[in-house]
Order: structure tokens, then C-alpha cells, then sequence
């Protein structure tokens, strides 16, 4: 019974420490500025949009609203496109070389992100590469890849053997097979894994500060403009926090069953 009582106590105590920033931003968000000031705080208020309004009629918000948007969903495309392509190639190797791709695929995973953003702002700003959207969606594509291939090998794992073996004997193609009678059988791990990728995408704020210009920054960017040398605007930047999170929170609410599952198998083999 005692440790029972201990386990919900901890329980409580770790939701209470993840959900707790969560509410304050969303509730700063609906606070006037004297409100959000307060002392003692103010925990029974009258709600207010004013802040909202000021976020939504900032241009450079939008911009970096679509920029992400963008670049979020066209990189973990292109990422999954390629790692479908590569984590079913692995599936069908033997053991030993199977584990030899896996070992590179992990080392990639691993690999800092810092190694290679310095090379490619370098080379890009050679190139006049620099605040062009094709730069973002390649890098994070790249950047992808390896955790794709990961995470689709564990789906692509549990499509029996025999099917490819019986459209292979019917005279299909590997890539026919591969299209028209794997991929439909996994199309679950294939959402699972854009979904995280697209999270990844959405939240990343380095490779986006480094290598973003002024007509591509995302919203991880974009909202340091609210920290100005006036001091910290935090009614707008509580608000364009909440107005970054609802999209991914929805869309994870959407998918929860198949994200757990994508994420649970990662795990496994990761």
C-alpha cells in the first residue's frame, strides 16, 4: 500500500513539473500586463486576446509561420521518401551486412549537428546558398534521414517474408513489390515517423538560427524578435508559444496511438 501511495505521489509529482510551464505560458498568454506582473500572482483573472491579436497581425510571425510549415513538411517528406527506400534495402541484406548498415545509419544518428552546420554555412555562403528555403529543407531532410531509416527497419521488420517472396514469383518487380504491396502494409510507421519528424523539424532552433535569413527564419527564430533591448515582451511571447505548440499538439492528439507505437519500436531497436 505504501509503495503505491509513493508511486502516484511521484507520479503527480512529475506531471505537476512537465504541465506547470505549460499552463503558465498558456495562461500569461491570456493575462493583461499588469496581470501577468502580479505579485502575488494572479490565479483568477478576467481572459484576454489582446495578446493573440498582437501576434497574429505581426507580419514577421506569419512569415515564419509559413516558413516553418514549409520547410517542416517538405523536409520529413523528402526524408521519408529516402529512408523508405533505404530501411527496406536493409531489411532484405543477410546478417552481417545488415548490421554493418545499421552500425553507419546509428553513427549518423549520433553524429553532432554542430560538425557539419559550420561546413555548410561556409560552403553555402560561398555559394550564395544562404536564406533560401531548398537550404533548410536539404539539411533538415539529411538530418532525418538516419532517424527515419531507424525507426521505419522496426516496421518494415514485421511484413512477412512470404509476401515479397509470392510477388516476386508472380513476375512483379522488387520496386513494384516494394510500392504496391510493402509500403501499404506500413503505411502506420510511415506516419508515425513523419509525424516525429515533422516535430523535430517544427522545434529545431540551431540549424535555423545559423543558416536561416531574414525570408526564411522559422518560429523558433522568429519569436526572439519579442525580446527586445526594451525588455521581454511576455504577453505576445507567451502567446506566439502557445500559437507554435497548438499546431504539433494537435496533430500529436491526432496520431497519438501510431506516434507511441513508431516511438516504442524506435526504442527498441535504437
Amino acid at each position: 500500500m505504501l509503495k503505491k501511495i509513493l508511486f502516484y505521489l511521484i507520479l503527480a509529482l512529475i506531471l505537476f513539473v512537465t504541465l506547470f510551464p505549460l499552463y503558465w505560458v498558456v495562461t500569461t498568454s491570456l493575462k493583461t500586463l499588469r496581470d501577468a506582473f502580479a505579485m502575488p500572482p494572479v490565479w483568477l483573472f478576467a481572459p484576454t486576446l489582446e495578446n493573440y491579436g498582437k501576434v497574429l497581425t505581426n507580419p514577421a510571425f506569419i512569415k515564419g509561420f509559413a516558413n516553418s510549415m514549409i520547410i517542416s513538411i517538405t523536409a520529413s517528406v523528402l526524408a521519408i521518401a529516402i529512408a523508405a527506400f533505404a530501411a527496406y534495402g536493409i531489411v532484405q541484406q543477410g546478417p552481417e551486412r545488415r548490421r554493418s548498415l545499421e552500425g553507419f545509419v546509428l553513427s549518423l544518428r549520433i553524429a553532432p549537428v554542430i560538425l557539419f552546420v559550420i561546413p555548410t554555412y561556409y560552403l553555402s555562403m560561398r555559394l550564395g546558398l544562404l536564406n533560401s528555403h531548398g537550404l533548410l529543407i536539404a539539411i533538415y531532410a539529411f538530418i532525418n534521414i538516419p532517424f527515419a531509416i531507424s525507426l521505419l527497419v522496426t516496421f518494415f521488420e514485421e511484413v512477412p517474408k512470404e509476401m515479397r517472396e509470392a510477388g516476386l514469383m508472380d513476375g512483379a518487380s522488387e520496386l513494384r513489390v516494394f510500392w504496391h504491396i510493402v509500403l501499404p502494409v506500413v503505411r502506420g510507421g510511415l506516419v508515425a515517423t513523419f509525424i516525429l519528424c515533422v516535430l523535430f523539424t517544427w522545434n529545431e532552433f540551431f540549424i535555423a538560427l545559423v543558416l536561416s535569413g531574414r525570408n526564411t527564419q522559422t518560429l523558433p527564430v522568429t519569436i526572439t524578435s519579442f525580446l527586445t533591448f526594451q525588455g521581454i515582451e511576455w504577453g505576445a511571447l507567451t502567446a506566439a508559444a502557445t500559437l507554435i505548440m497548438l499546431p504539433m499538439i494537435i496533430l500529436g492528439m491526432l496520431v497519438q496511438g501510431t506516434v507511441v507505437r513508431g516511438m516504442a519500436a524506435g526504442s527498441v531497436k535504437g
